[in-house]
């Protein structure tokens, strides 16, 4: 019976140094495999910081570049919480197949953890409609909109009752015989006012807003610098060489040569033409007045005639007639007394209270606005 006993007992006790070992054994595994989580941890926290190190150089790049568009920089191991980024920029002078596209490389550094972002920049194409007021719209009186295609034909070849959409991310306001060929669109739920015997083919009051973009600093410092006022101006017309004032005096006309043209005030009555071939940009400050003799670009297509303009209105009376296109995100649009016009109108507000005509120019649907960048494709490398 001794026997047994000293026998149970010692297996008794070589089961337990075996579970002993073998929990020994699990101890060991579990901090190993603790140790492998938290170095997996910190790998992708570290990796998660230089990815966001990246998209901050690659922000910072894009926010600098829309307020001076020909900066190429960069920056060089700018420091940002505990890491660093680095962004190169890359446009058709580096690389050829890049056309008005602006690429943006980023890699941002944290730890032994390096990421790359890479963003891809271009012009905006905002000349979707024959008006679009950013605040608010008012069409009344017997205004009405059409299309045609400049680069098609003339108006009388290609002229379509549709396509001559206006819109706003604020009110509109139809009344009066208003005759829109076309669309009528607001991002205001609500803000679409209807009164008398206005007309429309569709109408939306939750359409995407449209973010107009500012005409910078920046585009009116490079226009100052490199304007072709006076000596690209030809023919009869008045210019102030300290306010950069224009007028053109009813019966007179006035010739402009390519490039890139700064004004302040612009008052218009008589006739304003464009040399053979040239295509214009012409930036004002001040109030732009288009009276009723007024004829611009009459022979010319309205993306040879590109109007920024940052003063607070621009006014056209009576039957004038002019071949556009205007970008004034922060004007007041004022029509009086009917007028012609052919092209594509984005303003803050917009007014005709006497029957104009908008004639969208559709060859302005893919028009890239100089001066502006947006992001149209993101990637991490």
């Amino acid at each position: 019976m001794m026997t047994r006993r000293l026998n149970d007992t010692g297996s008794a006790i070589i089961g337990a140094l075996f579970i002993l070992l073998m929990m020994g054994l699990i101890g060991v595994a579990a901090i190993q495999t603790s140790e492998s989580d938290m170095n997996i941890a910190d790998n992708y926290k570290s990796e998660l910081r230089s990815f966001y190190t990246a998209e901050a150089g690659a922000e910072l790049t894009f926010a600098v570049l829309r307020d001076s568009l020909f900066w190429r920089d960069g920056f060089t191991e700018q420091e940002f919480k505990g890491g660093h980024y680095t962004t190169v920029i890359s446009d058709s002078l580096t690389d050829s197949l890049l056309a008005d596209t602006i690429l943006i490389r980023s890699t941002g550094m944290r730890s032994d953890a390096i990421s790359i972002v890479e963003v891809k920049l271009a012009p905006t194409a905002p000349f979707r409609w024959a008006a679009f007021a950013d605040d608010y719209f008012k069409l009344c009186g017997g205004t009405s909109t059409d299309s045609y295609d400049s680069d098609a034909g003339s108006y009388a070849m290609t002229h379509l009752d549709e396509q001559g959409d206006v819109g706003s991310n604020g009110h509109i306001k139809l009344c009066g015989s208003a005759d829109i060929e076309g669309d009528v669109s607001t991002s205001s739920p609500g803000d679409l006012e209807v009164n008398g015997g206005a007309d429309f083919h569709d109408s939306t009051s939750v359409a995407p807003p449209i973010n107009l973009r500012l005409i910078t600093q920046s585009q009116l410092d490079y226009a100052l610098a490199n304007t072709r006022a006076p000596g690209g101006l030809s023919g009869q017309f008045s210019y102030n060489n300290g306010s950069h004032d224009l007028r053109v005096n009813p019966g007179k006309t006035m010739t402009l040569a390519s490039g890139v043209y700064y004004f302040g005030d612009i008052d218009l009555k008589g006739t304003v033409e464009l040399d053979p071939g040239a295509s214009v940009q012409i930036y004002v400050v001040g109030d732009v007045s288009l009276n009723a003799q007024a004829d611009i670009n009459t022979l010319g297509a309205p993306r040879d005639f590109m109007i920024f303009s940052v003063g607070s209105s621009f006014t056209i009376n009576g039957g004038a007639e002019v071949h556009a296109t205007l970008y004034a995100p922060t004007t007041e649009f004022k029509l009086t007394g009917g007028a012609d016009l052919y092209g594509a109108f984005l303003t803050k507000e917009a007014q005709d209270a006497g029957g104009s005509s908008f004639h969208y120019d559709r060859s302005l649907k893919d028009l890239k606005l100089p001066g502006t960048i947006q992001k149209v494709a993101w990637q991490e490398l």
